[in-house]
C-alpha cells in the first residue's frame, strides 16, 4: 500500500517539474521569436531607406541631365563681320578714353589760366583804384590852381584880360572861361578880337550843349 502511494506522488512531482521546464521553454521561445521579429523589422527599414536613397540619387542625376548647361563663350564661333565689329568697338572705346584724357587736360589748363587771369584782373583793379585816387587828387589840385588863375583874370581889367585871351590856346581858354562869372566874361569878350571872340563863343556854346545831347541820345 505504501509503494502505491509513493508512485502517484512521484508522478505528480515529475509532472510539476515537466510543467516548469515547459513554461521556461515557452518563454524562451517567445523571447527568441520576438527578437527575430524585431531584427526583421529593422532589416526591412534599412532596406527601405537604402531604396529611398537610391531613388533620390537617381532623381538628382535625372535633374542634372535635364538641366541645360550654361553656354561658354567661344571666340571661334564668331563670324568675320562680328569680329570686325568688336574690333571697331574696341578701337572706338580707346579713342574715347584718349579724347576724355585730352578734355580733362584742357579743362585743367583752362582752370589754371582762369586763375592766373583772375589774379591779374585783381591786380589791375587795384592799380586802377590807385590811379583813380591819384587822378582825383590831381584834379582837385589842378582845379584849385585853375580857380586861382580864374580869380586873377576876373580881377584884371577887361581889355588886359582880352588881350591875353586872344593868344591863349583854345583848350586852356575854355577851361578858364568855363569857371568865370558870366558878367566878367561878357565884358572881356567885348574887348577881344572879333574872330577870336566868335570862336570862343561857339566853343562855349558847344560845350554847354554836349551834356544835353548825350542825354537825348541815351
Amino acid at each position: 500500500m505504501k509503494s502505491l502511494r509513493i508512485i502517484p506522488v512521484t508522478v505528480l512531482a515529475m509532472a510539476l517539474v515537466f510543467g516548469l521546464k515547459l513554461g521556461t521553454f515557452w518563454s524562451d521561445t517567445q523571447g527568441f521569436l520576438f527578437d527575430l521579429e524585431v531584427s526583421d523589422v529593422k532589416a526591412a527599414e534599412k532596406a527601405a531607406e537604402k531604396k529611398e536613397d537610391k531613388a533620390a540619387e537617381e532623381d538628382h542625376a535625372d535633374e542634372a541631365e535635364d538641366s541645360p548647361e550654361k553656354p561658354s563663350f567661344d571666340a571661334s564661333d564668331l563670324t568675320e563681320s562680328e569680329i570686325e565689329v568688336l574690333q571697331k568697338l574696341t578701337e572706338r572705346r580707346e579713342q574715347l578714353v584718349v579724347k576724355q584724357k585730352e578734355l580733362d587736360l584742357r579743362d585743367n589748363l583752362l582752370q589754371a589760366t582762369e586763375k592766373r587771369i583772375d589774379g591779374k584782373i585783381a591786380k589791375l583793379k587795384g592799380i586802377e583804384a590807385t590811379i583813380q585816387d591819384l587822378l582825383k587828387k590831381y584834379d582837385a589840385q589842378e582845379l584849385k590852381k585853375l580857380k586861382s588863375i580864374v580869380t586873377i583874370y576876373e580881377k584884371m581889367k577887361a581889355k588886359d584880360a582880352a588881350r591875353i585871351f586872344n593868344t591863349l590856346d583854345m583848350k586852356v581858354l575854355l577851361d578858364v572861361t568855363g569857371l568865370m562869372k558870366e558878367s566878367k566874361l561878357a565884358s572881356i569878350l567885348g574887348k577881344m578880337n572879333g574872330q577870336r571872340a566868335q570862336e570862343l563863343t561857339i566853343e562855349l556854346a558847344t560845350r554847354k550843349q554836349l551834356p544835353d545831347q548825350d542825354k537825348k541820345k541815351s
